[in-house]
């Protein structure tokens, strides 16, 4: 059913973040990361930051990760960034 919500929703093109609870992922260059619409953290550490979307885990790995925001919507990491892979 899943597979039909998100044909559903391209097919009307509306925006998948608030249909389907993507996540919103904002980088300012290498240092600087805003999550949106994330359901929260599963693993956290200064090399890697794991986050629980609506629709798939995030895992951000670097050097010196920090979480310098967080509230039930977005968050912001800072750091040295080097990967942002969609688990």
């Amino acid at each position: 059913m899943k597979l039909g919500r998100e044909a559903l929703v391209s097919a009307l093109e509306l925006p998948q973040d608030l249909c389907l609870g993507a996540a919103v992922i904002t980088a300012i260059g290498c240092r600087e990361l805003t999550i949106e619409n994330h359901k929260g953290i599963l693993e956290y550490s200064p090399e890697c930051v794991r986050i629980l979307s609506g629709m798939c885990r995030i895992r951000i790995t670097g050097k010196n990760l920090m979480i310098s925001y967080f509230n039930r919507e977005s968050m912001k990491i800072e750091g040295r960034i080097c990967e942002i892979i969609y688990e």
